[in-house]
């Protein structure tokens, strides 16, 4: 399978990647199940929309099939909520599942490039229409629009629904993805329920068809599920809210020659320059022109409103109907903890839905993603050792001691990892390297948690600098991890192909990722006190060996150090204390455990060796 989540920039700020990203076509290495990541608190003012016509595929003759499909291959009625078991790749799930919609147990719109197992460009298409049997009549209503419930995941594959007022003469297409990269992101909500205006096609007509469309290109691609179909009579007063920012990224938030990413731990040191901006996009969803403003509220941790503020106010009707609003000011807090943001759009006769962000101030922390894993990126694989990184800009000079990263719970123990420091090139081109940690060897403990990977005496980071900050792992068909992945990026989110043919670009290129992995950049000095480099020469021979082998230490400082040995699990199966004067000789005598790896960790102060071994 061929299946890489890309990010796909909006055209206005392609200037924000490097000039050497490029989409790659799907891979299996990555899994997530990323969902919407706003939360609806109350429900808008606006009028209701009266239905008009429904259908929720309970009945597949209300629909007719048909395809140029190489081989054929129609839409079809499924029940099925899990849809990785209605696509090919069954050993890493594909699919945003299981499937959410209002009326999922009796029915649903699907089909699959994923499940045909054809090749890109092997003359295999997918090519398929499902079009509503019989007209509807809209002549008593002049404003109409359609809404559906939908799941799927793009790649290359476009995707439409088609709307014809003349009983089929002529189409009208609104495309959902294309060929050419759109829209943003290449994951949809479950359910994501989109909403056309289509009364310069159907209102007012007594022949009405609707159709969707879908298409992959003869590239192998994703899927689309589609349910509950409704078309109604637009009202006279709606509004809505869509792309909320608390990091300025709508109207380019460059005053501090940043990017304007959202960031959901920010150190105090940070702030000064890069207080929060707060921007989302309104939209009058209704007939009436509405006066149109965004609200912001803030409250801190103890549930007090530290901030708020309006934007400028924007008449939006049918010839204008949104546009990106700005709060008239910026928020710094002064003190570190978790702040609620709420923000809402007010017009003349209507509002908005309200949306909860959160962000936290820390004191040492700078991290974009969301903090809790929804999928994972292979690094350290069997056919390269890849660089996964995150973009940080810098709003005041600070010292990096560490990067911080969350290792997958699938990694392998005893897989070695390092961290490396980037500097963006300003100018668009690919990072351009600084510096790189030791390496860093993963044990059963780190699966699932967070890890520090420290640089040697700290790093120094500068005011009015973008940096990348990156986790690489080593080409290893054993010894592989995988690092987490939280939430959907902006832009900023980068892996480097160092020999697994992810796209075209070939051995060491940079693409982009619409996930952000879970890498964070640590000013905490301390942090070098916990994971100090162990100082110290430590051969193990042989190795791999019967369970019966030799520990040398060399040039170590004078001190008690603790030798254990652990299996995969992290059970314990051999501890020793030994009181060194620089050098030890010992043999180990682990002839009566079983065959298999282990991890062999020699502990002195706060710093420690660790080392595999093989039993056979």
């Amino acid at each position: 399978m061929k299946k890489i989540y890309l990010s796909i920039i909006f055209t206005s700020i392609l200037f924000f990647a490097f000039s050497q990203q490029k989409q790659v076509s799907p891979n299996e290495m990555l899994y997530s199940i990323s969902n919407n990541q706003i939360s609806l608190l109350e429900t808008s003012s606006a009028q209701s929309s009266t239905i008009i016509w429904q259908n929720d595929f309970s009945d597949a003759s209300d629909w007719t099939f048909s395809n140029t499909s190489i081989p054929p291959l129609d839409w079809s009625i499924e029940t099925n909520s899990d849809l990785n078991a209605l696509n090919v790749n069954t050993a890493l799930p594909p699919a945003l599942t299981p499937l959410v919609t209002t009326t999922l147990n009796n029915g649903f719109l699907f089909i699959s490039s994923d499940a045909t197992g054809g090749g890109d460009n092997d003359g295999t298409p997918v090519e398929a229409t499902a079009t509503i049997s019989e007209p509807i009549d809209l002549s008593a209503w002049p404003y109409v629009q359609i809404s559906f419930e939908h799941n799927y995941r793009w790649w290359q594959d476009t995707r439409a629904i088609r709307v014809s007022g003349d009983n089929g003469l002529t189409w009208t297409d609104f495309t959902i993805t294309d060929q050419n990269g759109y829209p943003n992101l290449q994951n949809s909500g479950n359910p994501e329920v989109t909403t056309y205006n289509i009364s310069s096609v159907a209102g007012g007509q007594d022949s009405v068809l609707i159709q969707f469309y879908y298409f992959d290109h003869d590239i192998w691609a994703w899927y689309w599920a589609v349910d509950d179909v409704v078309i109604s009579e637009i009202p006279d007063n709606a509004l809505e809210i869509s792309e909320e920012v608390q990091g300025g990224w709508w109207q380019g938030y460059l005053t501090s020659g940043g990017d304007g990413y959202d960031y959901t731990q920010k150190p105090l040191s940070q702030l000064t320059g890069n207080p929060y901006s707060f921007e989302a996009v309104l939209r009058n969803a209704g007939l009436a022109p509405q006066n149109t403003y965004l609200n912001v509220e803030v409250k801190d941790y103890s549930g007090s409103v530290v901030y708020s503020d309006v934007s400028n106010t924007l008449l939006l009707d049918l010839s204008y109907p949104q546009d990106t609003f700005v709060a008239n000011s910026t928020y710094s807090p002064t003190s570190t903890g978790v702040y609620d943001i709420t923000m809402w759009g007010i017009g003349d006769s209507a509002t908005t839905n309200m949306v909860n962000l959160q962000t936290t101030v820390t004191d040492y922390i700078y991290a974009r993603d969301e903090g809790t894993p929804d999928g994972y990126w292979r690094v350290g694989r069997s056919c390269g050792g890849m660089v996964l990184g995150v973009k940080y800009d810098m709003y005041a000079d600070e010292t990096l001691y560490a990067i911080d990263v969350h290792v997958a719970d699938n990694s392998v123990p005893g897989t070695n990892m390092y961290a490396i420091l980037y500097e963006a090139d300003a100018a668009g081109g690919d990072p351009i390297y600084l510096t790189q940690t030791d390496d860093y060897t993963i044990t059963a403990a780190d699966l699932g948690n967070w890890v520090s990977i420290p640089f040697d005496g700290g790093e120094q980071v500068y005011n009015g600098t973008g940096y990348v900050a990156a986790v690489a792992g080593y080409a290893n068909p054993i010894d592989t991890f995988q690092v987490s992945v939280s939430g959907l990026s902006q832009a900023g989110c980068y892996i480097q192909d160092n020999g697994c043919d992810i796209g075209s670009g070939g051995f060491g290129y940079w693409y982009t990722t619409s996930d952000i992995p879970m890498i964070r950049m640590n000013f905490n000095q301390a942090v070098l006190s916990i994971d100090e480099i162990f100082i110290g020469d430590v051969a193990i021979h042989p190795n791999p060996n019967n369970g019966v082998f030799g520990l040398e230490i060399n040039n170590a400082l004078s001190g008690t150090y603790h030798i254990s040995v652990s299996n995969v699990l992290g059970q314990e199966v051999y501890l020793e204390t030994k009181n060194l004067n620089g050098n030890l000789i010992d043999q180990i005598d682990l002839s009566n455990v079983d065959k298999g790896v282990y991890l062999l960790e020699v502990n002195y102060s706060d710093s420690k060796f660790v080392e595999k071994i093989i039993i056979e």
